[in-house]
């Protein structure tokens, strides 16, 4: 065989090796991307000290795509209508932080 239709035969082959290879690593990669999001929004959450009734209707509120109980400024009222707690420099991590 040519030896440059060899070249392009190999290089085939080592091409489809490396898809093969990080098509096994996808889906751990995707588990991965899920767990952090999943991470980020129980801190949020918890941040924001919402009742669990609360974020149950907010999440079925998003569901529904009605946007009446949104805020004049776009934002979803909490603790109905109430002004989060304030946050004490204590009670926040080294890592919310960062």
């Amino acid at each position: 065989m040519n030896s440059k239709i060899q070249k392009i035969n190999d290089e085939i082959e080592r091409t489809k090796a490396k898809i093969a290879e990080l098509q096994a690593l996808l889906p751990e990669l995707e588990r991965k991307r899920t767990d952090a999001e999943n991470t980020e929004i129980l801190r949020l959450v918890r941040s924001a000290n919402i009742a669990p009734g609360e974020i149950a209707a907010f999440v079925e509120s998003i569901k529904s795509g009605r946007q009446d109980s949104r805020q004049n400024d776009g934002r979803l009222p909490l603790n109905n209508g109430a002004a989060p707690p304030a946050i004490k420099k204590e009670e926040v991590s080294e890592n919310d932080q960062a």
